[in-house]
């Protein structure tokens, strides 16, 4: 049986981050797979499919990405190109959650693809709002509740 859950990939170096943004997004939507990423490059090779991402079945695209900006070797900016240079990458969203309060690097963002640019909240409440409003934003209604009833929900 094909699994049509929706996924969500959160691109971040920060492992805490990262972990806090997956438990906000499983909390307010079950049934969401969460895969992760630990940095631009890990980022590029999920979605390209290539090992260790390679199994489609285990590491579907994403219908969402979560990005983070600044990253160490291959950053968001970098990961926003190469998603732009593939056009069949064109139809996931790709919204960067970031500490940079730089309003360069937002327009930066959005003139690369990005959907839309969060910033950074400074507490645990206000980013599992944000992921809350990110993730419903991105994954339709209906998608979320067969998410929830095929998790047991």
């Amino acid at each position: 049986m094909h699994d049509t859950r929706p996924t969500l990939l959160v691109i971040e170096d920060a492992e805490d981050h990262a972990t806090l943004v997956a438990h906000a997004a499983m909390r307010c939507h079950p049934g969401l797979r969460v895969r992760m990423a630990r940095n631009g490059y890990e980022g590029t090779a999920y979605l390209a499919g290539v090992a260790p991402f390679d199994d489609r079945s285990e590491n579907p695209l994403p219908d969402l990405i979560i990005l983070d900006l600044f990253m160490p070797e291959v950053d968001g900016f970098a990961v926003l190109q190469w998603i732009g240079r593939r056009p069949r990458f064109s139809a996931i969203p790709v919204v960067v959650l970031t500490a940079s309060g730089n309003p360069d690097d937002e327009t930066r963002a959005r003139g690369l693809g990005a959907s839309l640019v969060y910033r950074k909240p400074d507490n645990l409440t206000d980013l599992g709002l944000s992921v809350r409003e990110i993730v419903g934003t991105y994954i339709s209604r209906g998608r979320m509740i067969e998410a929830h009833m095929s998790s047991g929900g």
